[in-house]
């Protein structure tokens, strides 16, 4: 079947009351035709209606802009994705030498680079916000050998912001427009904030300090320009997000015919580079830049992003040419996705999402101890302890930029709920309206006692026992 137009605005309508969202914004890919329906308000303060042609922050769905910018160097023969970092910036330095000298391109669009990853920094405004980052991180700590484990990188993709700088002689901002934006005909996509006075646009939305249930507009719109290339530059309507991903799906060719990308290339940015241990938040994989997963015997790719009070999601089905993005102005509407996702494919398609393992009937743990410890990646820190149940429990403190611009809620003694996966629970977070998957696990020996905590796409090291 084919959703109409009323169709698909009706259940967004009803999702964001359901889900208490302020707005929303929805992009249906069905064969060749875009679908886009809007609900809610822009802003609880306004109360400006949410529009089709409105813009949001996609977050860090603006990373396959980036992978694809990346992609399309190389495919002019300026980067081999297979050379280390080092090869185009001489002066990129990490804690560890040997990750340092060894770290390469692809390491960084797949994940797979093992140093820590969520550095926001702010340096400045000027064109240098870039190199100026890079000099900052240079002290980043490893947490696995390069090309060993999946942890998502924010950072490792401001380093890929700053080779196409340096490869492509230019700064980011301009690359992301005149190589992509503007060849894609992108007419509601920019690039920096006074970009979006023109627009209409979404604010974040956060929990009320005074009222947890209730939200209020996010003081910080944005995050800095150093994080441009992490999602942070990208501003854009869920239409457009929708068709800059037909670039990826009709083998590199626009909308007008233009060549952007070969076929192969664009195939091989779909191509499994690792799997992920907790597969049910993300997907089953990564490519290069690329969430890929499966919805039943379906292939799906596509891409999340969380910016300051926003929330958004895309997948789309390449065979099949069908799929989605969402865009909501709160901070997280993971819920509101996982039903919408089901509803769309089962739908269209007769599949649904994976689900997340199926919580066991008692939260008492064998085995308690062999978890117990600190699990630690640059600005945060899980403490798992026993409880007197025989249950376990998380507390989590963070400490990077995003989190004290977010004035997050304590987060302690949270439960976590063993699932029916070995070495697996769900966890929920207070500013989390949905559980998410953690797994412990141990790269070098399954049996032995767990050296990493996987959650929200993480790795965070054992560091104290």
């Amino acid at each position: 079947m084919s959703f109409t137009h009323a169709e698909l605005e009706k259940k967004l309508a009803e999702l964001i009351e359901s889900h208490h969202v302020p707005g929303a914004q929805l992009a249906v890919l069905d064969g060749d035709s875009i679908i886009e329906v809007a609900a809610g308000v822009l802003s609880l303060r306004t109360g400006s209606p949410v529009t089709t042609d409105a813009l949001f922050l996609p977050g860090s769905i603006g990373k396959l802009y980036t992978a694809t910018l990346v992609m399309m160097l190389a495919e002019e023969g300026l980067i081999d994705l297979d050379k280390p970092v080092r090869t185009y910036l001489p002066d990129f330095e990490v804690r560890d030498q040997h990750a340092r000298d060894t770290v390469t391109v692809r390491d960084l669009l797949s994940h797979t680079s093992g140093f820590d990853g969520d550095v926001f920094l702010d340096t400045g405004r000027g064109d240098d916000a870039l190199e100026r980052y890079i000099k900052e991180i240079a002290d980043l700590p490893q947490i696995a050998s390069p090309g060993t484990i999946w942890s998502y990188s924010n950072s490792g993709f401001s380093v890929l912001g700053r080779l196409i700088e340096v490869v492509g002689d230019t700064v980011y901002e301009t690359a992301l427009r005149d190589r992509l934006l503007t060849p894609l005909g992108l007419q509601h996509s920019v690039v920096f904030p006074e970009d979006v006075i023109p627009h209409p646009n979404s604010v974040g939305h956060v929990p009320d300090p005074d009222d947890r249930e209730s939200y209020v507009v996010s003081p910080v719109w944005g995050l800095f320009r150093s994080c441009g290339p992490m999602g942070a530059s990208l501003v854009a309507s869920a239409g457009d997000v929708i068709r800059f991903a037909l670039l990826h799906l009709d083998g590199g060719v626009t909308a007008d015919g233009t060549r952007l990308l070969a076929a192969d290339r664009v195939a091989a940015a779909q191509e499994p580079q690792i799997r992920l241990v907790d597969d049910t938040v993300l997907g089953e994989a990564w490519g290069l830049g690329w969430i890929l997963d499966h919805f039943g015997d379906v292939a799906v790719i596509g891409h999340d992003g969380n910016s300051l009070g926003q929330n958004a999601f895309m997948r789309v089905a390449p065979e099949q040419r069908f799929g989605f993005c969402l865009q909501t102005n709160v901070e997280s509407a993971l819920s509101m996705y996982r039903e919408l996702a089901a509803w769309l494919f089962e739908g269209q398609l007769g599949v649904v999402p994976r689900q997340d393992p199926a919580p066991l009937p008692s939260r008492v743990v064998t085995d308690a101890s062999r978890y117990v410890g600190t699990y630690r990646r640059e600005g945060l820190a899980f403490e798992v302890d026993q409880a007197e149940d025989g249950s376990l429990t998380a507390t989590i403190k963070a400490s990077h930029a995003a989190a004290e611009m977010q004035d997050l809620p304590p987060m302690d003694d949270l439960p976590l709920a063993p699932v029916e996966r070995d070495q697996s629970f769900l966890l929920k977070l207070p500013i989390s309206d949905s559980d998410l998957l953690a797994v412990f696990f141990n790269p070098d020996d399954d049996s032995a006692a767990p050296t990493y905590l996987h959650f929200g796409g993480r790795a965070h090291k054992r560091v104290v026992v």
